[in-house]
């Protein structure tokens, strides 16, 4: 559970948003792998504090609704998908993907205002994504890297949970102090912080010089250049974009960027899940799909040297970011771009 001890000596700073259990964010939540639903199959989801069902129709799009039927409050989870709609199991009222009520069996008339609350739900990456409501201000985003057009490859790490809040967490990957006294990497380095005016979305692009006295920094410096970026895509404050090997060369030749999302979804109060996510580009041709292989399995490495080190800190981490120093740009700059964000009417229990 969530901290709640030494508040009388070291209070826990309040946010809007930002670590606030008591709000969940509009945003796309990670759900499932899309392959986890089958074609005219129906599935129980606690979800952000609510109890959803998934269904995919026979046409193949998946819908979310609130799990009770407005009738009795028959779990949904327990009905059968009938064309698009699904079908409550008690007495066969059905529902289609706006949560409206398409068939009462014992009378023809249906009420107006039989409804069940429904979301908007979008599949890319190869998963199922969901929004707590049914217009979404925006579209999930996509890498910068990556035009929306592009043929890629997904694999999905093993999900894990922590006992903090999901913003917390997602400060890591624009922390300099922590590349400093964790990875040891000179902390010198630009930062280009970008906002678009919807609020939706913070890009964060650091950029920093290779030192050249370890053995190991004049290998990077032989490999990758004197420069090493990287950039972090935030958004909606619940999904991170992180991009690696940003303008490095060989010789002259442009190494391929590397690319995975850290998708994070709150269960209930003091506990979230993360789902790791690894994408690169289908490259074609003879070793197009050993390139794209070894491309994938260079992200997992890079991601599990990340959480074996950092991920220790944050079960008994009490964030209270009261002393941020000038360094700490990017984290004050992500905190205020949070607490922007506007919060749903789901709740944690």
């Amino acid at each position: 559970m969530y901290k709640v001890k030494n508040q009388s000596t070291q209070p826990i700073q309040d946010f809007p948003v930002f670590n606030n259990w008591n709000e969940v964010a509009y945003g796309w939540y990670f759900a499932m792998p899309s392959k986890e639903l089958s074609l005219n199959e129906v599935k129980a989801l606690e979800f952000c504090g609510q109890e959803l069902v998934l269904y995919r129709g026979t046409d193949g799009k998946v819908a979310a609704l609130d799990a009770y039927c407005p009738h009795m409050g028959t779990h949904l989870g327990k009905g059968k998908v009938v064309q698009n709609t699904v079908r409550c199991f008690f007495h066969h009222w059905q529902f289609d993907s706006e949560g409206s009520c398409t068939k009462i069996p014992c009378q023809k008339d249906i009420p107006e205002k039989i409804k069940v609350p429904s979301y908007s739900v979008c599949e890319k990456f190869e998963s199922i994504w969901i929004y707590p409501s049914r217009n979404p201000s925006h579209s999930l985003v996509n890498f910068q890297e990556i035009d929306s057009n592009e043929k890629i490859l997904i694999e999905f790490g093993k999900k894990y949970e922590r006992s903090c809040h999901h913003h917390v967490t997602m400060i890591n990957g624009i922390d300099p102090q922590h590349l400093k006294t964790v990875h040891d990497l000179e902390i010198e380095m630009k930062v280009d912080i970008a906002e678009p005016e919807d609020g939706n979305r913070i890009d964060i692009t650091l950029t920093g010089k290779i030192g050249e006295g370890k053995i190991r920094e004049k290998l990077a410096r032989y490999f990758l250049g004197p420069e090493y970026s990287y950039s972090m895509r935030y958004d909606h404050g619940n999904n991170g974009f992180l991009t690696l090997m940003k303008d490095v060369a060989f010789f002259g030749q442009k190494w391929p960027t590397l690319h995975m999302i850290f998708a994070y979804r709150p269960l209930e109060k003091g506990r979230m899940m993360v789902q790791p996510i690894y994408v690169t580009r289908k490259r074609t041709g003879l070793l197009g799909p050993l390139i794209s292989a070894f491309l994938l399995w260079l992200t997992k490495r890079a991601f599990f040297a990340l959480q074996g080190e950092d991920g220790a800190v944050y079960e008994n981490m009490r964030f209270y970011p009261a002393n941020l120093l000038p360094i700490d740009r990017p984290i004050s700059q992500y905190i205020q771009y949070v607490n922007k964000l506007k919060s749903s009417p789901w709740k944690l229990s």
